[in-house]
């Protein structure tokens, strides 16, 4: 019994339809793969169904296959409408889905009313002809950064459309479907549905980079489909010969068919062999590493904090869990040197390396900076001190050189170090060495800082001391011709007295440390210091105070120094017998002081330039730090300095300070 071909073509596109529907289900992207997966499945039932049919005139089941199918198409052409052009494209998907609808249930009633005239052709024409015309819309509608996601859908589904759009034209002019005709379309839809597959594979991404070049798997890949493309020719060619003249009919269209779907595949790409190329690389491409991942657990792991894990145990961690080695040892260079030093162990004992070998060490790794498997036996300067180590990897930086060495031991389970895992060694080895460089560099910024802070407390110490080496040295003087006086006494021993307590309050903020947590403020007095300070100068000084008096935020001797400072400065631009003034005004828990002279005033430029310019000064015996100090002072309390000055008229200094009540809340939040 002679086996025809159109059962065989049905079925073997029924298989590979469900085939590709199991393969979209398992590969897909969630929900964006269900309706790709109930084309194949629709399409695999149409062509079981296209088995029992009459090709002439197909009704009942297969007829309504053959509708679900077209409606399944058109749905899923849509679906990526609404995906990828958004509410622009609402109304067409609505034109496209009432069209569909209204055809398949026309193709339906005139197949009920006269099933065996073929009446119901020209609706399915109609239908098929919508199916085309989603796909182009599809197709020429969509952004071209967004097309690479819809071109072989479209194509797919595209193709099939195209095809039975002939055989359904030829089969309305002739009244019935031609047998051969009808076991093509599903020969066509047989191939369509790989093209299907792969768009879903498309857009779930699934290529990976290779550790092999990517001509070499472009042109590897090229050979085999050349290989097998003339297999399949040549298996074509003799079934052709073997199997009768029934066959040569339908597969010389089936053959027609696919080169039609190829040509409109390779016309619809900008490029057909870059696209092909990619396509490809990225099937083939198997990277060992997920850089994104690696990426991210290099930077988590240094950003950890100091308290948690050391600079240098993160500089080590970072290395060894990308070859997931269990221990390992930094080491790194000293400056001026050439030796690696010991600096951080992790699972290795800490220990110092011999200064020759050390020196010797150092100078081999810098001569050959790569990334290298030690020796099957360790070097014994490096055995004896942290055990057997398996690799060396040298830390890199672009501006300094070798900064020093990771030492890692063998891994857990056997790990290939190829071209792949050395590359990202030698990337991993030059983030750490900027990390560590980095470290360092705020290690000595923060040392410098401190000293700085020591350097300006003991230059606001040295100033006090000057004020008060001042005023012991002119109670000496009145000592000569007053020490008999009674009231004069009591003044010296209260004078003695009070010189003595600031040198001791000076030499405890010299003592202690200037990034010291913050306190609760000190509440300071401010209408009675200023009449305590200006009683104690010879220069008349005018106080005028507006507002509820409340204390200031700020410690009485650190209130003293500032307003003295600047107190003295105002008396010694004002003349003789020129009053300075002082301004207290509360507002807003917060209080201003005005001291105003009428001395000669400063220019813009030298309050910008000159004024809070350490030891600069224009007096012959100032040091240039009064100024300089009120302000820090006042800034260190939560205050601020203001300069209001012209040339010819006079000086403000402005100063502004919070309330205890203010300032506690502020401390209070600080802490929280």
């Amino acid at each position: 019994m002679e086996v025809t071909a159109p059962p065989l073509l049905h079925a073997g596109a029924m298989v590979v339809a469900f085939a590709c529907a199991a393969l979209i289900l398992l590969t897909g992207r969630g929900r964006h793969a269900l309706l790709p997966a109930l084309v194949a499945g629709v399409v695999g039932l149409w062509s079981l169904g296209r088995v029992f049919a009459v090709p002439a005139h197909p009704t009942g089941l297969p007829l309504l296959l053959d509708l679900t199918r077209d409606l399944v198409c058109i749905a899923l052409l849509l679906a990526l409408t609404l995906r990828f052009r958004g509410s622009r494209a609402r109304r067409q998907v609505q034109a496209f889905a009432a069209g569909g609808g209204l055809l398949a249930g026309l193709a339906l009633l005139l197949a009920a009313a006269a099933p065996q005239v073929g009446s119901d052709l020209l609706a399915r024409l109609g239908l098929t002809l919508i199916v085309l015309l989603a796909a182009e819309n599809l197709y020429r509608n969509v952004r071209e950064p967004l097309r690479w996601h819809v071109v072989l859908p479209a194509i797919a589904i595209g193709g099939i459309a195209a095809f039975d759009l002939l055989v359904h034209a030829e089969a309305a002019l002739s009244g019935s479907l031609s047998g051969d005709g009808d076991a093509a379309r599903s020969a066509i839809a047989a191939l369509a549905m790989p093209l299907l597959l792969l768009g879903v594979l498309r857009d779930r991404r699934l290529g990976r980079d290779a550790p092999v070049s990517r001509d070499a798997v472009f042109h590897g890949a090229t050979l085999i489909v050349a290989g097998a493309l003339l297999t399949v020719v040549g298996v074509a060619g003799e079934a052709l010969r073997h199997l009768g003249p029934a066959w040569a009919p339908v597969l010389r269209t089936v053959l027609l068919g696919a080169a039609g779907i190829g040509l409109v595949l390779a016309l619809a790409t900008a490029s057909f062999r870059s696209r092909l190329r990619s396509l490809v690389v990225d099937h083939f491409q198997r990277l060992r590493f997920d850089y994104r991942r690696e990426w991210q657990r290099c930077a988590g792991t240094l950003s950890t904090p100091d308290n948690e894990m050391p600079a240098g145990l993160r500089a080590i961690r970072a290395i060894a869990d990308a070859v997931d080695a269990p221990a390992g040892v930094l080491l790194l260079r000293g400056q001026g040197s050439v030796a690696l030093e010991w600096a951080r162990s992790w699972n290795r004992p800490a220990c110092t390396l011999d200064g020759d070998f050390a020196r010797d060490f150092g100078i081999s790794v810098a001569a050959r900076p790569q990334v290298a498997v030690l020796d099957p036996v360790t070097p014994a300067g490096l055995r004896n001190a942290f055990g057997p180590l398996w690799l060396v990897v040298p830390l890199l930086h672009d501006r300094l050189g070798l900064t020093g060495a990771v030492l890692l031991a063998s891994p857990r389970a056997p790990f290939l170090l190829d071209r792949e895992a050395f590359d990202l060694l030698r990337t991993l080895a030059r983030e750490v060495a900027m990390f560590l460089a980095e470290h360092a560099a705020a290690e000595r910024l923060a040392e410098q800082r401190r000293v700085q802070g020591y350097a300006r407390q003991f230059a606001f110490v040295a100033h006090d001391v000057k004020a008060v080496a001042s005023q012991l040295s002119m109670l000496l003087a009145n000592a000569e011709e007053n020490i008999a006086n009674a009231e004069f006494q009591r003044d010296m021993l209260v004078t003695v007295r009070a010189s003595a307590d600031r040198i001791r309050g000076l030499i405890t903020r010299l003592s202690a440390p200037e990034d010291a947590a913050p306190a609760t403020p000190t509440a300071a007095d401010a209408p009675a210091r200023l009449r305590a300070l200006a009683a104690s100068r010879r220069h008349p000084v005018r106080i005028e105070q507006e507002g509820v008096a409340a204390p200031v935020a700020m410690t009485p001797d650190a209130f003293d120094s500032a307003l003295g400072h600047l107190l003295d400065n105002a008396i010694d631009a004002s003349v003789p017998d020129q009053p300075v003034r002082i301004r207290l005004r509360w507002q807003q828990h917060r209080v201003a002081i005005d001291v105003t002279d009428r001395g000669t005033g400063m220019s813009p430029e030298f309050i910008r330039d000159e004024l809070f310019r350490p030891l600069g000064t224009t007096k012959q015996d100032g040091s240039g730090i009064g100024t300089w100090q009120a302000r820090e002072l006042l800034r260190e309390a939560g205050g601020d300095l203001t300069v209001l000055s012209r040339p010819g008229v006079g000086t403000t200094m402005r100063l502004t300070l919070a309330t205890t009540a203010r300032a506690e809340a502020a401390v209070l939040e600080d802490r929280a």
